[in-house]
């Protein structure tokens, strides 16, 4: 998922959530993910945004699930959906949701691959 365009940076809300997958206690991701206010303050927003926001990523929390990424113009995140082993089956922390965009416009790109990447 890329995102290409925010209308004129007024973009709130509409993240990608990845509601299981495992949080890193840094708080450098602060910048590409949602975290607590203190943390989001930090990186330019206010995480009063009216949406369901990850809670936050602090030391001791390794581990806790929840992921939002905000949709950053010119960034992109990317995931596999199902195991190379020929099971079909899917990995669980790839199950993820777009979130409602509260105001502005927000412009993405999804791009699918058939191929594994070595």
């Amino acid at each position: 998922m890329a995102w290409v365009d925010d209308g004129d940076g007024g973009l709130v809300g509409g993240g990608t959530e990845f509601p299981v997958l495992r949080r890193k206690a840094d708080r450098r991701w602060c910048r590409f993910v949602e975290c607590d206010a203190e943390g989001a303050a930090a990186n330019g927003s206010s995480g009063e945004s009216g949406i369901s926001e990850a809670p936050p990523a602090v030391d001791g929390d390794v581990g806790a699930t929840g992921v939002v990424f905000r949709p950053l113009v010119g960034n992109a995140i990317y995931w596999e959906n199902f195991r190379s082993d020929g099971s079909g089956r899917g990995y669980d922390e790839s199950w993820h949701a777009g979130l409602p965009v509260v105001e502005g416009v927000k412009v993405g790109l999804n791009i699918w691959s058939w191929g594994r990447i070595e």
